[in-house]
């Protein structure tokens, strides 16, 4: 399996508190299925490139660990936009976009955050030759309260992802409710963890993986996991 949205990275954001926690979380998802991990820690519009640096140093060490323990994962980086002012002049870094190809880019909002613009950010990226990978979408209440909200963001090139945690119970039945309710609409592109530690907030895709398979399907769950994220690793086009 594939996970492209963690904060693994040591001692840069509030994810691993260090490269013990980081080698601990790699070894759990490994456990998991997991072959390839794509480290995205928090950045903001005022990402500049002193950001790049940290990034790259602490991945660099990173890598160079996994490496020396033999760990059978394979390891890229990203980063995860907080949307801000300057969100053009962000993606415009050596770490804003997955493995540095140019083409994807993680970002977030706030919880509450008007549909119409989500909707916006996401048309812009598009001008921009860019396709933009919405995390953790079962959070913006305001974009999931009909399914034809998920669906036009899909619609003008955005890709949606799910927390496997929200949907197998890390932060609540209301975060349960409304994951199900959008791998129900068929509205998920992409299951990622964004695990935080090596404890309650950890790896967890195989669950999640197992609970797609359950609401929907087992190629539902493949897909979200295997052939959808590859893509993104692999820098190949989005279909459609």
């Amino acid at each position: 399996m594939y996970d492209i949205h963690n904060h693994v990275l040591p001692a840069v954001d509030d994810g691993s508190m260090g490269m013990r926690m980081s080698l601990r979380m790699l070894e759990q998802a490994i456990l998991q299925g997991i072959t390839h991990v794509v480290c995205t820690p928090h950045a903001n519009d005022r990402a500049a490139e002193q950001a790049d640096e940290l990034f790259q140093h602490a991945f660099n060490r990173l890598v160079a660990e996994v490496k020396a323990r033999e760990l059978p994962v394979q390891l890229g980086l990203a980063s995860e936009i907080m949307f801000g002012a300057d969100l053009q002049k962000t993606l415009s870094h050596p770490f804003a976009t997955f493995l540095g190809g140019g083409r994807y880019f993680l970002i977030e909002f706030s919880r509450e955050t008007p549909f119409e613009i989500i909707l916006n950010v996401v048309r812009a990226s598009r001008r921009w030759k860019l396709r933009p990978v919405l995390a953790h979408y079962e959070r913006y209440r305001y974009a999931c309260k009909q399914k034809s909200q998920p669906e036009r963001i899909r619609a003008e090139g955005g890709i949606l992802t799910l927390d496997a945690g929200s949907l197998i119970g890390q932060f609540g039945k209301p975060m349960v409710k409304v994951s199900t309710k959008l791998i129900e609409w068929e509205c998920v592109d992409i299951l990622a963890s964004d695990a935080h530690d090596d404890d309650t907030h950890g790896f967890c895709l195989k669950q999640g993986r197992e609970a797609v398979a359950l609401l929907h399907s087992a190629e539902a769950a493949s897909r979200m996991t295997i052939d959808n994220p590859r893509r993104i690793w692999d820098n190949l086009p989005w279909p459609g």
